[in-house]
């Protein structure tokens, strides 16, 4: 019995040490959950990598998943630092050097305590471009046209008011006034975008079937937008300009008076080069193509006089129709002739194309030379009062269509060309017979090009 007691004895004195060992182990492990729970609660997460996902000329966007228990995000690159908001997924670094590579690493901290720094991930700046190209421009309406802006990568126009682009990347204008275009380049692994805004004058202007047309003011011509770049004078006997050509560098008009012709070649110092002797009849119409002037005198003839200024030699030929101007468009290698019936496109073998009608005025005009250039035929026509208001008659000559008119309050306009930058210049008779070239902002290359 006694034996029984004492192991009785020990097993109880074990439970009560199994029972404190116990309660000892929970409050061991409780403190030690403790410990843990609080060195979680300051701890940050583990941020496991970074990425770069954006790059320009000058900036560069790192990105990564965010973790937990984070205060601040530490972006280190290249000696620098930068502290971003726990709440953030990445940054955008602004500032850097164009074409240049980068090692960046993040840190996130918790308030209490700093975390470990990421592997290092490298990512190189782009180059920058930019666009070129002219950013005035004068344009037509309702016409397809290429702005000519170019970059290391591809250019496109965006579209916006006043405008639409192509499927081929080209530029229509729907209203008139000054549009503003904006053309933006591609961007690839090498270049950023870049973007320029171009400013156009858009020239109200219509397409209509040339025959019968009412006239439709685009564009006033004065002494206020033209600049009067040489002043030239025929002789006593032939003082009355008629018709204007450019040929190697020099200007030739040809002159009339009641009894005597004249083609003056002038110089660049207004000194006459040259002055043939021919009865050339009213020399009303010329033009010159590849150094030689095509001369046509008006009226029912379709005579078309070809002389060379350097051989001082003369021939002949018939058009297929009667004319009282004429102009090559060199752009088409086209010419065109022009009278009062309406107008006419030959080939450069002088092979007919096409015919088309005229704009039709109430009151009595006088049908002067004409000039030209990409596919448009433009015709000089005085009114009533000679030297009152003049015009300038656009025409589509590819597609057969009347595109407008240009007002000139420059006296009486007898002929004009497209100078070699694409300009054009008007021969003006005034009263005190010093005749004057007047270069106008229109430029045709540029409107048509």
């Amino acid at each position: 019995m006694k034996h029984f007691k004492q192991k009785q004895s020990k097993r109880n004195r074990r439970k009560k040490q199994l029972k404190v060992l116990s309660v000892l182990l929970l409050i061991v492990l409780a403190v030690l959950a403790f410990t843990v729970y609080r060195d979680y609660k300051a701890r940050p997460g583990f941020l496991e990598k970074i990425w770069i996902e954006e790059r320009g000329a000058d900036y560069i966007t790192v990105a990564w998943e965010r973790a937990r228990n984070v205060n601040k995000y530490v972006v280190m690159y290249d000696g620098n630092t930068i502290e971003v908001s726990g709440k953030k997924k990445g940054v955008k670094i602004h500032g850097l050097a164009e074409d240049t590579e980068y090692e960046f690493s993040v840190r996130a901290d918790s308030k209490k305590r700093k975390g470990f720094e990421t592997l290092t991930e490298k990512a190189r700046t782009k180059k920058s471009q930019h666009i070129t190209g002219e950013a005035g421009h004068m344009k037509f309406m309702n016409r397809p046209v290429d702005l000519k802006q170019t970059a290391e990568t591809p250019v496109k126009y965006l579209p916006g008011d006043g405008y639409t682009v192509t499927e081929d990347n080209k530029v229509v204008f729907t209203k008139p006034g000054t549009i503003t275009v904006t053309a933006a380049t591609d961007e690839n692994d090498e270049y950023a975008t870049a973007t320029k805004e171009i400013s156009v004058e858009v020239l109200d202007t219509v397409s209509v079937e040339a025959e019968g047309a009412s006239p439709h003011v685009f564009y006033k011509l004065n002494k206020k937008n033209c600049e009067c770049i040489k002043k030239v004078r025929g002789e006593k006997e032939a003082s009355i300009p008629q018709s204007l050509a450019y040929s190697d560098g020099k200007y030739i008009i040809a002159y009339i008076s009641k009894t005597t012709q004249r083609v003056i070649t002038f110089g660049n110092n207004l000194e006459e080069v040259y002055v043939p002797t021919l009865d050339l009849g009213h020399a009303n119409g010329m033009t010159a193509a590849n150094g030689i002037c095509y001369i046509v005198k008006g009226g029912n003839n379709a005579d078309c006089i070809t002389f060379d200024p350097k051989k001082n030699t003369f021939s002949s030929f018939k058009l297929a129709q009667f004319a009282s101007g004429i102009a090559y468009d060199r752009a088409k290698d086209m010419f065109y002739t022009s009278q009062r019936n309406g107008m006419t496109a030959y080939d450069n073998k002088f092979n007919l194309v096409r015919k088309v009608g005229r704009v039709s005025r109430k009151t009595k005009y006088y049908y002067q030379d004409c000039g030209a250039y990409g596919g448009i035929m433009i015709h000089c026509v005085s009114g009533e009062n000679y030297r009152g208001t003049n015009y300038l008659d656009f025409y589509d000559m590819i597609n057969g269509k009347y595109m407008g008119t240009i007002e000139c309050d420059l006296s009486e306009i007898e002929s004009m060309i497209v100078n070699d930058e694409g300009y054009i210049e008007l021969l003006s008779n005034v009263k005190d017979k010093q005749d004057l070239i007047w270069k106008t902002p229109i430029n045709m290359k540029d409107l048509c090009d």
